[in-house]
């Protein structure tokens, strides 16, 4: 079972790699302290307080759901549904009342297909004060694109890389998923 948390502690809750850096700081100290009194006792408290450490971290990095984690997987799983051209399934991220959003994916998936994509540069800013809770999440995506069938005579064979720029609000649900909105912008400087 996970713990929700909303909190300030998001290096700690988000990143691993926070745990581990704090590890190896405490493993330093511990070491240094051991250096100066060699006894056995200290020995074994250098050797245990880098292992609880590693061990607290793991536990809470993987007990606790942030915002963060829960709208990184949302994204990923939107991703994943994209590059299977599975139309239903990207509906699914996208919520009831967003029907301008819902309506626009299913002409540009009627169109192109994406075998391919990535995003990177992701940032999150969760207003919890809403209600309900909202998320705008920008992030740059590399998309591979193809069409489909024949636009205006133009046609695209083999995947063609576009960096394009999402700017998305999204809603949580009571389940505390994350759904796409009607506040939906992208730019495709090339795109035909």
């Amino acid at each position: 079972m996970a713990f929700h948390y909303n909190g300030s502690m998001s290096l700690f809750l988000n990143y691993l790699w926070g745990w581990f850096v704090l590890t190896f700081i405490v493993g330093c100290v511990g070491f240094a302290w051991y250096r100066g009194d060699q006894t056995g006792r200290n020995l074994i408290i250098a050797v245990l307080l880098p292992i609880l450490t590693l061990a607290l971290g793991l536990t809470l990095y993987y007990g606790i759901e942030t915002d963060r984690k829960s709208i990184t997987r949302m994204l990923d799983a939107l991703v994943a549904a994209v590059e299977r051209d599975d139309l239903e399934a990207v509906s699914q991220f996208i919520a009831p009342k967003a029907q301008e959003t819902r309506q626009l994916a299913k002409i540009q998936m009627g169109f192109i297909q994406v075998p391919k994509a990535k995003y990177r540069d992701l940032q999150i800013e969760v207003n919890d004060a809403t209600s309900p809770p909202t998320a705008k999440i920008r992030f740059v995506a590399t998309i591979y694109w193809k069409t489909k069938a024949p636009i205006e005579g133009f046609v695209v064979d083999q995947p063609i890389p576009e960096n394009v720029r999402f700017e998305v609000e999204l809603v949580k649900t009571k389940d505390r998923s994350w759904l796409v909105t009607d506040k939906f912008q992208y730019s495709l400087p090339n795109f035909p």
